[in-house]
């Protein structure tokens, strides 16, 4: 009978309630979500679902999830003991149970088969749409959710298709200030993209997340599109949801997307090597046209940093923005020639607190631009400083919804504490580490003790401690000259010294499997993800 008067209780109440029976302490929760069927019915979509929570002696956990239109369950669980995987017990019912809803749920349905259960739901749109043609599994449906606790704390729930929840109600991966948190905002794009960086899956054999490398560029022959253009850009949705690009300022403060300082490489600038971005305002480069991998004049121009953020609204990407700080250009004997102001070697700590105030003027720059076109959302910040040194220069209420990528440089000697310095103070900001290795023997690559227990390596510690993917920029040389720094100076990688652009080396690391590899050649990429997910199952360790 009590079971009765709270379902009642539950569905008269909207959006948000608590209360309290009796002994027995019972908090509820209703919620509003949307669900993208295209995302619930992705092949690299997990079934995997359940509950997490501490239940006491008589206590229980329940989840209901109601398609909203036609208020018919399409999803129920619960749990009456104490559970640390991803668990639950689930009814059968018949079809006539369940309402006019249910019209083409199968005679009998397990409560846990939401992907049955909606995909019943859109069938029975299908028959009172007037579009023609109609698309199938492809649309989103309005949900209504019910968190019900007895004499128990939620640890999270886990849906399909709509990842973690916390006992909030919201998206458990975000922070709660952050549009993915909202799970009215689970089916649209950004969300789904972070979602599926920031759950790797350790059961398949092979599961990167893969971010073109300024664009998909240098192809053909080096005839392809130029690096960072409007075209490399669009080009990427071919292959991935993730662009990574570079971002500098100008004298006149503007944000420009460039992977080199000087322009001599990149365009068809007529002046010195020795003219730098940073020196020059953006009139002096607006109508300069970018070059091909085979140094060929293209009809495009550098683009602005608000141009590219248009450009992920338009083509449906996020980005994990490369912030090119200032600094100073040395000879080759080490010396430095130009801007030696930020030449740490002769300035130290002078130099340094320069570059950093010059990167975080970049950052603050970038979040002020995504925000007034309402697209923060889209992007994720690479970053080499501490989320306590970020907010002396930003407010914590704008960092709560920001999302950032924390770079482990392979000469810092702190980088352990770096990484636990992160998942204490940013933790649901971050969406992947960036870790660093270049060859077999490399520290990071080594087995290590921490806190009593044993880590294969530094991406295995990244993945036990915060459940997120390690990263790496598998470097392949940009032409026959080998690669460029932000100088446009060109350097010939010694492939015994510096094993990246090996993928078979990659795949031979614990945990490599898992990788954020952001990569001028996503076409090798996804082949590899495919060639060793089509190996038997579990041929591939950790």
């Amino acid at each position: 009978m009590q079971q009765v008067v709270i379902k009642k209780f539950l569905c008269s109440m909207s959006l948000l309630f608590l209360f309290f029976i009796g002994s027995n302490k019972i908090q509820a929760k209703e919620v509003e979500a949307t669900i993208s069927l295209l995302e619930l019915f992705s092949p690299n979509t997990t079934m995997e679902n359940g509950i997490k929570g501490t239940v006491n002696s008589g206590g229980r956990i329940e989840i209901k999830i109601y398609d909203k239109s036609t208020n018919t369950l399409v999803y129920q669980t619960y749990i009456t003991s104490t559970s640390t995987q991803f668990t639950g017990q689930s009814v059968n019912y018949s079809k006539s149970q369940l309402g006019a809803g249910a019209t083409y749920y199968p005679n009998t349905w397990n409560s846990k088969d939401i992907k049955t259960a909606l995909g019943s739901i859109d069938r029975k749109k299908y028959d009172s749409s007037t579009t023609c043609p109609y698309p199938m599994f492809a649309g989103d449906v309005n949900l209504k959710i019910q968190i019900s606790e007895t004499n128990a704390t939620m640890d999270a729930c886990k849906i399909p298709g709509l990842g973690l929840i916390d006992r909030n109600g919201g998206n458990a991966l975000f922070d709660p200030a952050h549009y993915c948190y909202n799970l009215k905002n689970a089916a649209s794009f950004p969300t789904r993209a972070w979602m599926r960086m920031k759950q790797p899956r350790m059961d398949l054999n092979a599961d990167f997340s893969i971010a073109t490398h300024r664009g998909v560029w240098g192809d053909n022959l080096g005839t392809g599109f130029p690096e960072n253009s409007i075209a490399a850009i669009a080009a990427t949705k071919k292959y991935t949801d993730i662009l990574e690009s570079d971002v500098m300022i100008t004298k006149d403060k503007r944000l420009v997307i460039s992977h080199d300082y000087n322009l001599k490489r990149l365009s068809d600038y007529s002046g010195s090597d020795r003219d730098y971005l940073f020196d020059m305002n953006l009139g002096q480069i607006t109508n300069l046209h970018l070059r091909k991998k085979n140094m060929e004049v293209s009809g495009y121009k550098y683009l602005t940093f608000e141009d590219l953020v248009d450009a992920l609204v338009r083509y449906q990407l996020v980005l994990t923005v490369d912030i090119k700080d200032v600094r100073a250009r040395y000879n080759k004997d080490g010396t430095c020639m130009d801007n030696c102001d930020y030449d740490t070697k002769t300035h130290g700590d002078v130099a340094k607190k320069k570059i950093k105030d010059s990167f975080m003027e970049i950052l603050r720059s970038c979040i002020q631009i995504a925000m007034r076109k309402n697209a923060l959302e889209y992007l994720a910040f690479k970053v080499n400083y501490s989320y306590q040194e970020i907010k002396e220069y930003i407010s914590p209420d704008t960092l709560a919804k920001t999302l950032f990528m924390p770079i482990v440089h392979p000469t810092r000697a702190d980088y352990l504490e770096y990484i636990d310095a992160w998942i204490s103070q940013g933790d649901k900001k971050v969406v992947a580490y960036q870790t660093n290795f270049r060859r077999t023997g490399d520290r990071y690559l080594s087995p290590f003790d921490r806190g009593g227990v044993r880590y294969e390596n530094l991406l295995h510690y990244v993945y036990a401690k915060t459940g997120l993917r390690p990263g790496i920029y598998p470097e392949e040389p940009a032409g026959p000259k080998g690669v460029a720094n932000r100088f446009g100076e060109w350097l010939m990688k010694d492939a015994q010294s510096d094993m990246r652009g090996d993928h078979y080396f990659l795949m031979s690391i614990p945990y490599g499997k898992i990788m954020v590899l952001t990569t001028d050649r996503p076409d090798i990429c996804l082949r590899v993800n495919m060639i060793y997910n089509s190996m038997p199952s579990g041929a591939v360790s950790p």
